[in-house]
């Protein structure tokens, strides 16, 4: 099964974040409160299509593969960190070869094989994007490989600064079993809306990463001017609307 296909990238995207913790990734990931709803909601999206389907950001192949089992439908799975799409090739069975393509790109320079119906990027990947520059060409990049009327849906949380401000320079738990204890730490520079991420896997540092975030104010401000469609603003991986109060923009955008 060889499905990896390499095109250049800047120095700056070089698929570094996420190597070292690609083969714990999704127990890592699984400490997450939304792993399991946001996960079930983009499978139900993808669902609604009948055509390729798009994934940025597929990493270990967790949502694409749930999407090739339970459709007839082609996936192109893109990230930009070649051990984690190594991970999919391990994690999704062989008998989906001839339905599963995967690109190892740079986001912000998307070039798909064709136009696609619908591109989604999930689980809060849109917060490595680290400025308003490279969120205007990443959303630029998607709606030029996007069908007229297709359907981009990106999420992302919104920032509780009480829960930042209690968790700072802290152990947060992510997942344990008999082997293996995943911890995170962060700490916090609100004024640039930046957070930095220390992983540890039985307390050896396995990544290292800077993590963004933006207000719903300054996105839409971008998705206009790119020229998208906000179809829907949700603020709930359950669909319910996106109030003041909520933890969560979910963005479901047309071209």
């Amino acid at each position: 099964l060889k499905i990896i296909f390499i095109v250049n990238m800047s120095d700056k995207e070089n698929g570094m974040i996420y190597s070292q913790i690609s083969q714990y990734y999704n127990k890592w990931s699984s400490g997450n409160k939304y792993y399991v709803a946001s996960g079930k909601f983009y499978i139900e999206e993808a669902l609604k299509h009948n055509s390729t389907i798009v994934e940025l950001g597929v990493g270990t192949g967790r949502i694409a593969g749930e999407i090739l089992k339970k459709s007839m439908n082609k996936v192109i799975g893109v990230d930009n960190c070649e051990e984690m799409l190594k991970q999919t090739e391990k994690q999704i069975k062989k008998e989906y070869a001839d339905r599963l393509m995967l690109l190892k790109q740079d986001f912000r320079e998307l070039k798909l094989p064709f136009k696609c119906e619908y591109i989604y990027m999930p689980f809060r990947t849109f917060g490595h994007l680290e400025n308003n520059e490279d969120r205007t060409r990443t959303l630029k990049a998607v709606k030029k490989n996007l069908l007229s009327g297709g359907v981009f849906i990106f999420d992302h949380y919104v920032l509780d600064q009480g829960w930042a401000q209690k968790v700072s320079n802290e152990q947060v738990l992510m997942y344990e079993d008999s082997d293996i204890r995943i911890t995170d730490e962060y700490s916090f520079d609100f004024n640039n809306k930046k957070m930095h991420c220390i992983v540890r896997c039985n307390d050896v540092i396995f990544e290292s990463f800077e993590f963004y975030w933006f207000d719903v104010k300054s996105i839409f401000k971008i998705i206009k001017e790119v020229g998208f469609k906000v179809k829907n603003l949700y603020g709930d991986f359950n669909r319910s609307e996106y109030t003041n109060k909520s933890v969560n923009q979910i963005w479901v955008l047309e071209n």
